[in-house]
């Protein structure tokens, strides 16, 4: 299923190629894919077997929060798409899982997506599900993840999903043409070492 276990791009999933630019499609996915597949060395207690894209498990009503969660469950903004790919771990604890996206862009696109994302976390303090009474709310904080690059942004969502104790951090980096993304969930306390260690395993494998 190229667009579930490993999501394809602008042939596979409706990414379009921006005018006059010579990316090759078919090229970046296998680089995407490649990246995806090197990034297997997961902290123990993750599961070696990739499954489907991460989604997330609920709409927000707040547009920016809405826009925050679609990038990290696999629809990263169209615009300038040239490919993507997304692939999701099962960890040890309760709930637990990994997901990692990726989404290369042409020409200056990433680093304006990843701008706006940027923008969009600052007006996100509280992703609440557009159906009322699910007991869905989390607050949105910030995450310190020190060591994993330059142009990282990290936050932490603790509260309640449909009733429920829910933890879910969120990391977006830029690495050249390449937005990154991270989800990591679970149905109490996150391991914020865990998120690092995903995130500067993702970040290096990107950049080298």
């Amino acid at each position: 299923m190229l667009c579930g276990f490993i999501a394809g791009g602008a042939a596979g999933c409706g990414g379009g190629a921006g005018p006059g630019d010579a990316m090759d499609g078919a090229a970046e996915l296998n680089r995407l894919r490649g990246v995806l597949d090197e990034a297997r060395a997961l902290p123990d207690g993750f599961s070696a077997r990739p499954r489907d894209g991460w989604r997330a498990p609920f709409q927000p009503v707040n547009e920016d929060c809405r826009l925050v969660l679609d990038t990290a469950g696999g629809r990263p903004p169209q615009r300038a798409l040239g490919a993507r790919a997304a692939v999701t771990y099962q960890g040890d604890g309760v709930g637990e899982l990994a997901g990692f996206g990726l989404a290369s862009y042409h020409g200056d696109d990433a680093e304006l997506h990843f701008n706006e994302l940027t923008q969009a976390l600052s007006g996100c303090p509280v992703a609440r599900a557009q159906v009322a009474g699910r007991g869905t709310a989390l607050r949105v904080s910030p995450l310190n993840l020190t060591g994993v690059g330059d142009e990282v942004q990290a936050r932490r969502l603790n509260g309640r999903l449909n009733g429920y104790p829910y933890e879910m951090h969120l990391v977006f980096a830029l690495s050249g043409h390449t937005l990154i993304s991270l989800v990591h969930a679970g149905v109490r306390d996150v391991d914020v070492e865990r998120t690092r260690e995903l995130a500067r395993l993702l970040v290096d494998e990107v950049a080298a």
